[in-house]
C-alpha cells in the first residue's frame, strides 16, 4: 500500500512539472510570435499553435507540429484576412 502511495506522488509530481514546463514554453511562444499579430483571425491560429506545440506537445504528431512551426513563421504581421486563409492553406497542404 505504501508504495502504491509512492507512485501516485511520484506521478503527481511529474505531472507538475510536465504542466508548468509547458506553461513556460507556451508563454515564450506567446510572447515570440504574438506581438507582431495585427488580426484577430492571425492571433487565434497563432495562441492554438502555440497551446498544441507546448502543452499537448506529447499528443500532436511531427506533421502537426510542423504546421504549427509554418502558421507561427508565416502568420505574425499578415494584415489582410486572405493571405491568413491562404497561409493556413498552404501550411495545412505542405505538412498532411
Amino acid at each position: 500500500m505504501r508504495y502504491i502511495s509512492l507512485i501516485f506522488v511520484v506521478l503527481g509530481l511529474t505531472i507538475a512539472t510536465l504542466s508548468h514546463a509547458g506553461q513556460v514554453e507556451y508563454d515564450d511562444c506567446i510572447l515570440k510570435y504574438l506581438k507582431g499579430a495585427k488580426l484577430d483571425v492571425a492571433t487565434n491560429y497563432i495562441r492554438m499553435a502555440c497551446e498544441e506545440n507546448s502543452k499537448n506537445s506529447s499528443f500532436i504528431s511531427k506533421n502537426r507540429r510542423a504546421y504549427n512551426d509554418c502558421l507561427l513563421e508565416h502568420l505574425a504581421g499578415v494584415e489582410s484576412l486572405h493571405a491568413v486563409m491562404e497561409i493556413n492553406t498552404a501550411c495545412s497542404s505542405k505538412y498532411k
